[in-house]
């Protein structure tokens, strides 16, 4: 075949397939039009390599930049989007969790279905008795129970039995519809918040009392509100009065008097003269603020809540009024906050609760910050009596001879922690560090 006829044939094959080719955008058409036109503006503005295979693999010539951004903001057009799935944030669980406060919503569910559960798994109450995931996979469920048994007292026993077995097992179909009530496709499915997620933030005595500080403060403002003395309830371990006596000499410093130096008298006495905290610090506001309770946020007059279990408590409840007599006549601290709360649940502020565990033997929250008054406490003493004389009186003797038991039992910790490190190392055939050759022969 000649060259001239396969050119030709060339051509009205390119002829007939711009034929059958579909009508073209504006764009397009102008650039077939000009063909001329179109090459000049490409060879000005030569696009790069990326760009090039970005726009070809799209076909709207998007940035590589914007689409990855797209990708990352997921559905949303606001670049502030919080993400939905972060189980270890405590604030985002707390959220959760306050969600299923008000009682036209929710009421109170057995142990394995609470609200605590919920919040853990990523859901928050929308609706009466009604829970949504938060982590947009779409998926709502309706939680209820059959009436307790003890509504129908006039049922014999079997039936009262059979009843008690119909509830278990809804509630046991409800544990597992915590985690498979999320779709497939949704990380709550898979992950739940840990068990330290409701833990309080306790662990740095300097900011534990602080924040008691803080809670203190603001609670004396309603002062007026408060209940007597009587009526406030507390555990049979508790003494507000020895609990107060060791608080720190500073704590109500710039707003009462408490700080006023005590003159002529030695370091540890100045620790031990109380007399300015037993005047100074109201025990009833001290036992609002010991087990965590503190004013509302909007600012409702005569109202306490808990920050960790969202109860809140009418003061109103607890007082005379118009010469009629309290609606209740005793307000218990520490039985006024949900079962689960960790100012009073010693499992849900250890975050652990083995079943080699005894309850009595994991510390609450209240009991933690007790503890940290203590420790201030005998750090403070150690800090006094370094600076006193070499020969202590004989009122201080029982002072020195805590801080010296106290070392004690510190150290024979230590040595009870490294005791239980090397043999834990021996069962796992952790070896230590080579020597050198000098030290061997040393």
């Amino acid at each position: 075949m000649s060259y001239a006829l396969e050119t030709k044939k060339r051509k009205f094959a390119r002829a007939l397939e711009s034929i059958s080719k579909p009508l073209t955008s504006d764009g397009n058409a102008k650039a077939a039009k000009d063909p001329i036109a179109a090459a000049r503006e490409r060879l000005a503005d030569p696009p790069s390599i990326k760009r090039v295979r970005v726009g070809d693999a799209r076909g709207d010539g998007e940035s590589a930049k914007t689409t990855v951004s797209r990708i990352l903001r997921g559905s949303s057009s606001s670049p502030n989007v919080r993400p939905n799935f972060v189980p270890w944030d405590r604030e985002r669980f707390l959220e959760r969790l306050e969600t299923f406060r008000p009682v036209t919503r929710w009421s109170s569910k057995p142990a394995p279905i609470n609200e605590v559960e919920w919040a853990k798994r990523g859901w928050s109450c929308t609706d009466y008795m009604r829970v949504a995931c938060v982590g947009g996979c779409g998926s709502t469920l309706v939680v209820k129970l059959p009436d307790e048994t003890d509504d129908f007292e006039d049922l014999d026993t079997e039936k009262v039995q059979e009843r008690k077995d119909v509830r278990e097992k809804v509630v046991e179909e409800y544990r597992k519809m915590i985690s498979d009530g999320h779709k497939e496709n949704c990380p709550w499915r898979n992950k739940a918040c840990d068990a330290t997620i409701h833990r309080l933030p306790l662990s740095n005595a300097e900011n534990a009392i602080a924040a008691l500080r803080e809670r203190y403060l603001k609670i004396s403002n309603i002062e007026n509100q408060l209940p007597s003395r009587d009526t406030i309830e507390l555990p049979e371990q508790v003494s507000l009065a020895d609990i107060i006596s060791v608080m720190p000499p500073d704590f109500l410093s710039g707003h009462t008097n408490s700080g006023k130096q005590v003159q002529n008298k030695s370091p540890v006495e100045k620790v031990n003269n109380q007399e300015n905290h037993e005047q100074n610090i109201d025990e009833r506001v001290f036992a609002f603020a010991l087990f965590g309770w503190d004013v509302v946020r909007d600012g409702s007059n005569g109202l306490l809540e808990c920050r960790a279990c969202f109860r809140r408590l009418g003061l109103w409840l607890y007082q005379p009024k118009d010469g009629k007599e309290a609606v209740y006549e005793k307000l218990a601290v520490h039985g006024e906050h949900m079962e689960y709360c960790p100012w009073i649940d010693g499992k849900a502020q250890s975050g652990t609760g083995r079943q080699t565990e005894k309850p009595e033997d994991l510390l609450s929250g209240w009991q933690v910050l007790t503890q940290n008054i203590q420790t201030k406490h005998r750090r403070h003493i150690k800090s006094t009596t370094g600076t006193a004389e070499s020969t202590p009186r004989d009122s201080d003797a029982s002072s020195l001879d805590l801080t010296a038991a106290d070392e004690a039992a510190q150290k024979a910790k230590d040595r009870e922690w490294w005791s239980k490190l090397r043999r834990m190392r021996d069962v796992l055939h952790v070896k230590g560090p080579r020597k050198s050759i000098s030290e061997k022969k040393h």
